[in-house]
């Protein structure tokens, strides 16, 4: 979530919405990366999650922030993340890594798609 120079530390934070556009940005222009290739730098997974996050961090600022539709296309965006858990646990093998460094809670399930991946029997 980039910064600004000249604005207070609300007006620097992104609003739920825009939150949610850059989540189905990343996610969309990652799963198509996927789809084509089979494989994508660690990075452009890491934005994908970290899009997510960012995004939870927006919604328990503002738990009224989306709208019906957003919150719906924001279920959709999520279901089309863990179908491809798959996906992310095999161009992030450092997962488990990055979780011990961030230690996210376990509602933050998108930090924990290896451990989903396994139980899916990994495709």
């Amino acid at each position: 979530m980039p910064q600004t120079k000249g604005l207070s530390t609300d007006e620097q934070l992104s609003s739920p919405s825009r939150e949610l556009q850059w989540y189905e940005h990343h996610l969309r222009f990652w799963l198509q990366f996927m789809r084509k290739y089979r494989r994508c730098e660690p990075e452009e997974a890491d934005i994908v999650l970290f899009s997510r996050e960012w995004l939870a961090e927006a919604l328990k600022r503002q738990p009224d922030g989306l709208t019906k539709e957003e919150r719906k296309k924001l279920r959709e965006l999520d279901r089309e993340l863990k179908e491809h858990a798959h996906w992310m646990a095999k161009v992030l093998p450092e997962l488990p890594q990055i979780r011990r460094r961030l230690k996210p809670p376990r509602s933050h399930w998108w930090w924990f798609l290896d451990k989903l991946a396994e139980k899916r029997g990994g495709r």
